[in-house]
Parts: C-alpha cells; structure tokens; sequence
C-alpha cells in the first residue's frame, strides 16, 4: 500500500495522549506485522517510534484505470526517520493496521451515549 505523511497538518492529538497509543487502541495490524514490530515502511527495520497521519495515495497507473483517492486520514506507525519524511509517497506493509484518524469514529465517540442508546 502507498501513503503519504501529513504529519504536521493537524495540530491537535486526540484523547489517547498520542497518535501511536490511538494506533494501539484503534489500529487493526495483522499477525505478520505485530510480530515484525518495526516502522510500517516495507524495507524499513527501524523500531516503531511514533503514531503518523496519512493518507492512502493514488498513483498515476491508478488513475488510468479511473480510481479515485481516499480523502480519509489514518495512523500508521513509523520509526522517527520515516515520520519526518514530508515529501513523496511512502510503501508500507499491507497488514501495518491503519486506525481512522477520525476521533468521531474511535476515541472521541460518545461510550456513555452508546450504552444508553442500546439499553432504551
């Protein structure tokens, strides 16, 4: 899969203290990669150092084809070389788990409503 880093484009970080413990909380990693435990950059065995924003990147043969680009940001992690890299495209592991960057959808979702909702 290719990303690109838009680390540095939002400025906020979310209620679990980092964007790496919102990996760990939200992040879906496959076997493989929970047991290479390194950056998510495919040639990269750098130790995983911080959770990154991206966001899913089209390439040119792509959009021959008529596929269009996900406009959604998502956590990755990456080792802190990887992570200060603002420029290009970034080949990561299939499996390295992207967590939706989106608080509504993970750590800023209302658990209170929900258990209310459910038990009405």
């Amino acid at each position: 899969m290719v990303v690109k880093n838009v680390n540095g484009a939002m400025r906020t970080v979310c209620g679990c203290g980092s964007w790496l413990n919102h990996w760990r909380r939200f992040g879906t990693p496959g076997e493989a990669f929970t047991r290479k435990q390194a950056c998510s950059v495919v040639v990269c065995s750098q130790p995983i150092e911080v959770g990154a924003l991206v966001q899913k990147e089209v390439l040119e043969g792509m959009k021959a084809l008529g596929m269009v680009g996900d406009a959604s940001w998502y956590v990755i992690p990456l080792c802190s070389d990887h992570s200060r890299q603002r420029s290009g495209a970034l080949q990561v592991e299939d499996d390295c788990g992207l967590a939706p960057a989106s608080q509504d959808e993970t750590c800023g979702h209302d658990e209170e409503e929900d258990r209310t909702s459910r038990s009405a």
